[in-house]
């Protein structure tokens, strides 16, 4: 099936590759299954057999509607039953694409609806999309033209909310700053912030001026150099405390996914962080030398990889057009990040080096162990309850320069 749409470079390059995939999504995960290919799971002659002591009742109130029903893992492997020692899913194999519920038949495809256009991402917890993202500088290049979908395209309504021009127009600015490489990738976060702010107390307050002359009175004060000054002064203070916060919420994780549970491990091994006891100024200091060391280096070779995950990630949650406050979302993002590039370093100093392929494993993995798991809301928690949660405080955080 095709459809116009609008999608990055990286989607449209992307191909599932089955049984060559280093860790493939065919496990860890309680797929749930739609109820029309349950029906069909329960009534086809063909799949009955298969499929019989393949399903468990879902029976959590909240999403019992939309999956009635999981298909079992194999408790000792922790493994989709339907997965073959091949490590191909076996109704595919033998019933094709066709056969597959919604939720196999469209990961690691997210499809949104906006007004009348379709668009279309990919989650990067999958390796391929992972490594897409990273390798290549020009993946979230977007372009509408005609796309072939999944078999089972299941697309979300995005809601147009209040002020959804200006939303719009931010949207569109903030991806052609967070694109802009004559800058490093911390100064384009930091002025990204700055830009948020104003345009929250401008959607808050009203104004004379609009949001798309905000929005290119910004892009004039960056040729001019102006938030370069700005930068230095935030970092002549030195105040670690968001970075202690994001430290001290990792050390009381306990990931179910296995494999973020091994960078997480990487990670506090190169921080030297012991059992539960809270990190402190010695982490720091080794979070310092890790930026200086390991990850300035990589950034001059790599950022457009980061880049590139931040952006997608912007299309992927649509923000600003469904954040209600502008800035929650924002800090949402820029959280994420910081977590991301925490273990990053706390990796290169386990590793002794930090290179392209550790990105690209790192990501995905981190992608499956955000997404399930409570790691991301409760380091906003602690970021709101120690007021933290502020472009100053995020600034001195990213460490700009």
């Amino acid at each position: 099936m095709q459809r116009d749409a609008l999608a990055p470079k990286y989607v449209r390059d992307f191909q599932c590759t089955g049984s060559k995939c280093p860790d493939n999504c065919c496990h860890s995960w309680n797929v749930g299954v739609d109820p029309e290919t349950l029906r069909g799971y329960r009534t086809n002659p063909a799949l009955i057999p298969i499929m019989q002591e393949k399903l468990v009742d879902n029976n959590d109130l909240a999403t019992k509607e939309a999956s009635p029903a999981y298909i079992k893992l194999n408790p000792a492997t922790n493994k989709c039953s339907l997965q073959e020692a091949s490590g191909l899913c076996k109704l595919q194999k033998d019933f094709g694409e066709a056969a597959l519920c919604v939720t196999c038949d469209n990961y690691p495809r997210s499809y949104k609806i906006l007004g009348e256009d379709l668009t279309v991402t990919l989650s990067d917890s999958c390796p391929e999309a992972a490594r897409l993202l990273i390798s290549d500088p020009n993946a979230m290049e977007l372009e509408f033209a005609p796309l072939t979908l999944s078999s089972k395209p299941q697309a979300y309504q995005i809601a147009e909310a209040e002020h959804y021009a200006e939303r719009y127009q931010l949207l569109q600015a903030l991806i052609t700053l967070l694109r802009y490489r004559e800058i490093s990738l911390e100064m384009r976060l930091f002025i990204a912030g700055l830009l948020v702010q104003r345009a929250q107390t401008l959607l808050e307050e009203g104004s004379d001026t609009s949001m798309q002359d905000l929005c290119n009175l910004f892009f004039e004060l960056i040729g001019q150099g102006y938030f370069q000054q700005q930068a230095k002064e935030l970092q002549k203070t030195n105040d670690g405390a968001l970075g202690l916060v994001i430290l001290n919420v990792l050390v009381k994780e306990n990931p179910q996914q296995s494999a973020f549970r091994e960078e997480l491990q990487a990670a506090l091994k190169g921080l030297n962080i012991k059992g539960r006891k809270p990190a402190g100024q010695e982490q720091l200091d080794k979070l310092q030398q890790a930026w200086k060391k390991h990850l300035k280096p990589f950034y001059k070779k790599h950022s457009t990889g980061l880049e590139n995950l931040i952006v997608n990630w912007l299309i992927r949650d649509f923000f600003p057009i469904q954040s209600k406050n502008l800035y929650d979302g924002w800090a949402n993002i820029l959280a994420r990040y910081l977590l991301l590039r925490t273990l990053m370093s706390g990796i290169a100093l386990q590793q002794k080096t930090f290179e392209k392929k550790d990105l690209i494993r790192l990501s995905y993995r981190f992608g499956r162990g955000v997404t399930h798991s409570q790691l991301l809301n409760k380091l906003m928690l602690e970021l709101t309850g120690q007021n933290l949660k502020s472009n100053t405080a995020f600034a001195r955080a990213l460490q700009i320069g």
